[in-house]
């Protein structure tokens, strides 16, 4: 059984919001960065005190979200071949960005559950 027709239900959270995947790549020279940004959409809701249960203990304290959607989301790879790696993804909705911190893969339903949580702009170097 697919799902997408709850996934695309606006009554259920159904929203647009882009997804931020950053690529490092690791030489003598330092770490060179590169970013993709593609839009997704799918339902988003807060985060429960269920939710919060799943987060490791330093992050119990940030704002989170839940997401339902068919867009393949990331916590970040460590690269094959050890000199590069991809960075968490980062979801820009609803003004905020967010930092994907785990990840449900139920595509044999049609979908993925991301938690992410709310990264602090102003503080970020």
């Amino acid at each position: 059984m697919r799902i997408s027709s709850v996934l695309c239900d606006p009554e259920l959270g159904y929203v647009s919001f882009t997804v931020e995947r950053i690529t490092c790549t690791r030489s003598r020279e330092g770490t060179v960065s590169a970013g993709m940004t593609e839009q997704a959409a799918g339902c988003i809701h807060p985060g429960t005190a269920e939710t919060l249960k799943l987060l490791p203990e330093e992050m119990k304290k940030d704002s989170c979200i839940v997401i339902y959607t068919d867009y393949a989301l990331s916590t970040g790879t460590p690269g094959e071949d050890g000199g590069s790696f991809t960075a968490p993804d980062r979801i820009r909705w609803n003004g905020q960005a967010w930092r994907v911190v785990k990840v449900r893969n139920w595509q044999g339903f049609g979908f993925v559950q991301a938690l992410a949580v709310r990264i602090n702009e102003e503080n970020r170097e």
